[in-house]
């Protein structure tokens, strides 16, 4: 239970929110109760904010409550011309002013909070605005009979007053002197209507109809594919449109010695679901490069392209790579999931502790996040939910990808284009002229990428990008492989995540098993005493009935997939290895040292809340010696 406040730490407190360290920390005391502070912020994540609030709590001992406000409104707070600020009674955020109402504060101190000391006093109604609406009635007399002049209401002299004089930086609320104030600059900026009419102008330079899209260009519609009366085009439709059915990540279509298999990518683990007859395999591949835009001349060199098509009035992206081999090109095909729904970083990461340590890493004033692991593992889906949480009108982000995967309105996003020069370094070095606050690097290939990533961390840049590394100790090693300097690692990089995909056991066909403990000595290690078991049926088996088969997973056993999580903040100890070029294993031991969970401890914990099996966390994860 929390401590009351008493008078002296309301004086105390006051104290310490002096008007110097609110405005440091574009903070605002809105009110003070008896057991809660209540504190307004522009940005909440701020970490001086979150100085502030950790110093409260510690040393008092309350409650603080944090309410984001606009930077209009912060400057309003202290603007000693303003002549009012409104409160909603209910929720304490401040009111719009269209519809602001004036709250005295004896009604304000017995509101909600109970016998509060508000923070706020009539001292704010400016005496010179009274002034100028007294000058403004005196006029209103003079200039009209005294008999109309006594029946005109107060709000109808003022409206009257407004004609026949200029004060368009006034305004008025009610027929109340004390609510007239003068307006900001911002406000007159925001209403000015110089801007309204530019649709109607006669001229343009460039004539819109035109234009084209370049994402709607050669879309191909499913009907164009399933309709089809040539067998190889709806063949190939029917490629594509199985992936959607079954939520593929990848298709790989393979010519083998007797026939060309078409495998699907479900869940992490490949499933291969048609085998066709190998007479139609290069007439295949050459449809899908014909889609792809690629030269199906060429068939000794590895080729890349994209496909759009419109699949049940939904348009799919996939990423085509071409690979010539002893029978063949084989052809993979990745599909872009740009659904922005997904990127919630509750509904990734399930545990607590990875959740808060990855949020305080993100929202992190500058600096550089390394997010690892192999391809498909997420790491992508990751970042993006963490720029989804960071993506306000006051932020300026920017993004270098190949491909770019997901569409965030509000974040300006740079395709990579090798053939016109233009890589991840070269669009990475203009970005630092855009004026960036947060920047996002798909992927660091090249000591070149990496060294103007961190020289733009080191620079008051929060950035964002990924690397290739088994998990977070080895990515500090394979910076050192590319020839980073070890003191621009240890003094950009904020913290490194690395990250593995494993299937969710079924919830409607799985069965629980006993430990058995000469197999299962690992779960025994880790105090698990019951085992999830997935019920796995093999489909190609002619002898299996459709009956048998589970409706959810369709006897795969498993159904969705889970996050494993080991996220590294790089402190002094890890730092300090960092300078002195330390190996993984070292850097490892430190990381264990500090309780740091790695990814297996993470899965078995999983295993243990019985989402997943012990053979799935085993199948991504490396096993301790």
């Amino acid at each position: 239970m929390r401590a009351m406040i008493s008078a002296n730490s309301k004086q105390e407190i006051k104290s310490l929110l002096s008007e110097s360290a609110c405005k440091n920390a574009g903070l605002v005391l809105m009110n003070i109760s008896s057991e809660a502070i209540c504190l307004g912020a522009m940005n909440p994540v701020y970490s001086k904010v979150t100085e502030v609030v950790e110093e409260l709590k510690s040393q008092y001992e309350i409650e603080v409550n944090l309410e984001q406000i606009s930077p209009e409104i912060w400057e309003k707070w202290y603007d000693s011309e303003e002549a009012s600020i409104s409160f909603d009674n209910t929720s304490h955020n401040l009111l719009p002013e269209d519809n602001a109402t004036e709250i005295s504060n004896e009604e304000y101190l017995n509101n909600t909070y109970g016998s509060e000391e508000s923070v706020i006093s009539s001292e704010l109604i400016e005496a010179e605005n009274i002034e100028i609406f007294k000058e403004e009635e005196k006029e209103q007399k003079s200039s009209e009979p005294e008999p109309e002049k006594q029946d005109l209401p107060l709000s109808k002299v003022s409206s009257e007053n407004d004609k026949s004089s200029d004060h368009s930086n006034i305004e008025t609320k009610g027929s109340d002197p004390s609510l007239i104030r003068k307006k900001s600059l911002l406000e007159e900026i925001l209403q000015d209507n110089s801007l309204s009419d530019i649709n109607d102008a006669k001229f343009d330079f460039f004539n819109e109809e035109e234009e084209e899209d370049e994402d709607n260009i050669d879309i191909l519609d499913d009907s164009e594919l399933q309709d089809a009366t040539d067998p190889v085009i709806k063949a190939a439709g029917s490629i594509l449109a199985t992936s959607a059915r079954l939520k593929a990540s990848d298709i790989h279509a393979e010519p083998l010695e007797d026939r060309m298999r078409i495998r699907y990518r479900i869940d992490g683990v490949l499933k291969e679901v048609y085998s066709l007859p190998k007479a139609k395999a290069r007439a295949i591949s050459s449809r899908l490069k014909v889609m792809s835009k690629l030269d199906i001349a060429e068939r000794r060199l590895p080729q890349d392209g994209r496909i759009r098509c419109r699949i049940d009035d939904k348009v799919s992206d996939f990423r085509v790579s071409t690979l010539p081999g002893k029978w063949g090109e084989k052809i993979v095909l990745r599909a872009l999931q740009s659904d922005s729904s997904m990127l919630d970083l509750e509904k990734l990461i399930s545990e607590k502790s990875e959740l808060d340590l990855i949020r305080q890493m993100g929202s992190s004033p500058y600096g550089i996040l390394i997010v690892v692991g192999p391809t498909g593992s997420g790491k992508s889906t990751t970042l993006y939910s963490i720029l989804n949480e960071r993506n306000t009108p006051d932020v300026n982000i920017s993004t270098v990808e190949d491909p770019v995967e997901y569409t965030l309105d509000g974040i300006h996003q740079v395709q990579v284009i090798r053939e016109k020069g233009l890589d991840f370094a070269r669009a990475l070095r203009s970005l630092m002229r855009q004026d960036p606050d947060i920047i996002l690097v798909g992927e660091t290939r090249d000591r070149e990428t990496a060294q103007t990533a961190m020289e733009a961390a080191l620079t008051g840049h929060m950035v964002f990008t990924t690397l290739h590394a088994n998990d977070t100790a080895t990515a500090i090693t394979r910076l050192a492989e590319m020839g980073i300097p070890p003191y621009l690692v240890g003094s950009s990089v904020i913290g490194v995540m690395a990250q593995r995909l494993i299937r969710k056991i079924c919830p409607k066909c799985s069965t629980v098993r006993d430990i058995d403990p000469e197999k299962d000595q690992l779960a025994i290690e880790f105090g698990i005493k019951k085992l999830k078991k997935a019920t796995v049926i093999d489909i190609s088996d002619k002898n299996i009935k459709e009956k048998d088969l589970c409706p959810v997973c369709n006897g795969t056993g498993y159904k969705g997939r889970l996050g494993l999580y080991e996220v590294m903040k790089v402190n002094d100890s890890i730092r300090e290895l960092i300078m002195k070029c330390s190996t993984a294993d070292v850097i490892r031991q430190k990381c264990k040292e500090n309780g740091i969970r790695s990814l297996l401890d993470y899965g078995l914990h999983l295993v243990k809340k019985e989402l997943t099996t012990i053979e799935e966390v085993q199948r991504v994860c490396l096993l301790n010696d």
